[in-house]
């Protein structure tokens, strides 16, 4: 059964433009992208992916030579970079090129996860990290935002944590610094420390 995903050929870049925008990576930026090259076979043959069966996950984007599909629920997300062939068009077995060792252990938690997806149609959340940090990087990407927009560190205090906390908390310093901090930290995730968090 064949997809009727909307495809583009003009590309992918690293940061969507809108909120809600599908974001793709290339695999030589994020190692937990799986390069793949598909070979169509019947819809009976034991290892035959189907992507119709995940139809409710997933997001593809074409470009000349290959397909970026894109697996989430929002939470979790799994993305092949398909080389050769097509998923789209039916049943295929999927080829995986793995060599050496950087990234291998990566690469080995995206089969176990596609694996699962394939098994269960739904994503296994035992396989992906609960992420602790996501309310920290929201703040930090926040401040910097407002940082990069001109606000004062009294106002991009003021965004994040309310009001009544500035102006009870604001003189004593701490504040002023942990904005500071989160200025800093958010620096380096802008200048490349975001691919440490791809996961």
């Amino acid at each position: 059964m064949a997809m009727a995903f909307a495809c583009s050929n003009a590309g992918g870049c690293s940061f969507a433009d809108e909120a809600g925008s599908t974001i793709i990576w290339s695999p030589a930026c994020n190692p937990y992208v799986l390069a793949a090259e598909a070979e169509p076979v019947a819809p009976d043959h034991p290892d035959a992916f189907d992507i119709s069966y995940l139809e409710h996950l997933a997001a593809a984007l074409c470009y000349d030579g290959g397909e970026h599909i894109l697996f989430s629920d929002g939470a979790r997300h799994l993305q092949l970079a398909v080389v050769a062939g097509s998923v789209l068009e039916g049943p295929v077995c999927l080829r995986y090129a793995l060599s050496g060792f950087r990234g291998l252990e990566a690469k080995a938690l995206t089969l176990n996860r596609l694996c699962q997806l394939r098994r269960r149609r739904s994503f296994s959340k035992g396989l992906y990290l609960a992420e602790r940090r996501a309310s920290r990087y929201a703040l930090m990407l926040r401040a910097w935002d407002g940082a990069q927009a001109g606000a004062s560190q009294r106002e991009i205090a003021t965004t994040l944590f309310g009001e009544n906390v500035v102006r009870r908390d604001w003189d004593a310093g701490f504040l002023r610094t942990r904005v500071q901090r989160l200025i800093r930290s958010a620096e380096q995730l802008v200048s490349g420390g975001y691919r440490r968090i791809l996961r």
